[in-house]
């Protein structure tokens, strides 16, 4: 039997800080989705920019693209209506369908990564990255990226400045 890798474990650690808490860089996805009703979550505060709504269904599409490419799967792009699903939060009722979509991905992906083997980290993968390796450091990079703008566009639908 494979023993998991060091590495991979280090890997999940930081998908773990970069979606529940405890990066360095500021608030996690989980941690800036925090307190964000249905009504901000649905809010377009920003002239064509993104809703949160929109930008966590995205974040759960990509990391449930990233453990179907860990487990095989050749998915190169998603049409728009799964890469930015539309009103993931029109209602209360949506917007929670759309964060346990987020965080069932998140599950998903971070058992996958947690039990890699030094093999499988390198494995070849389709997509941006030729590596697992490099696929999960996209992952870390993206969620970053987008609980950022995930904490301006909650602040500005709820009249924060």
């Amino acid at each position: 039997m494979l023993e998991t890798d060091p590495a991979a474990a280090r890997l999940a650690d930081q998908l773990e800080r970069s979606f529940r808490g405890g990066a360095w860089h500021g608030p996690s996805v989980t941690e800036a989705l925090d307190g964000v009703d249905a009504a901000a979550a649905a809010a377009r505060p920003l002239a064509g920019a993104h809703t949160v709504a929109e930008l966590a269904g995205h974040v759960a599409a990509w990391m449930d693209v990233a453990a179907r490419r860990i487990g095989g799967e050749k998915v190169l792009d998603l049409p728009p209506e799964e890469d930015f699903p539309p009103d993931g939060a029109a209602t209360p009722e949506t917007w929670r369908r759309t964060l346990d979509r987020l965080d069932e991905t998140y599950r998903r992906l971070h058992a996958l990564v947690r039990d890699l083997t030094a093999e499988g980290l390198e494995a070849p993968v389709v997509g941006s990255d030729p590596t697992v390796r490099g696929l999960v450091l996209g992952v870390l990079q993206h969620n970053a990226y987008h609980a950022g703008q995930i904490v301006i566009l909650a602040r500005a639908a709820q009249g924060a400045g």
